[in-house]
């Protein structure tokens, strides 16, 4: 077969900042927080990709707490937030909606702030 009929799969870049440069967005959150280091960008760049989810309005909510709040979670807070990110969207959507609650306790804190 030719290679003319079959040309090379496109290659998807990485989300900004996966590469191995942090985002500007997220350089600029370091940047509000002075102990923050260039791993924490990139972290914040993985945390942003993971954000976007299959229903808009989670992309939203999940994305303006990230970019507000994040920082100032304490690190259990922080991998809460993580948690929180591997939950089926549908399942996810109920949590912020109240319409369902996480069974850990951890994670309802952590919803309840994500309603505010």
């Amino acid at each position: 077969m030719s290679s003319k009929l079959f040309p090379p799969s496109p290659s998807f870049p990485l989300p900004e900042g996966e590469g191995g440069e942090p985002s500007a967005l997220a350089r600029d959150i370091i940047h509000r927080g002075a102990s923050r280091s260039a791993k924490d960008a990139r972290q914040y760049d993985r945390l942003r990709w993971r954000c976007r989810r299959g229903l808009l309005e989670l992309d939203v909510v999940l994305k303006n707490f990230l970019d507000q709040d994040y920082a100032s979670l304490s690190v259990a807070e922080q991998e809460a937030f993580e948690k929180l990110l591997a939950i089926p969207d549908n399942v996810l959507w109920a949590y912020v909606q109240g319409s369902e609650n996480p069974p850990e306790k951890e994670l309802r804190q952590l919803v309840s702030k994500i309603r505010k």
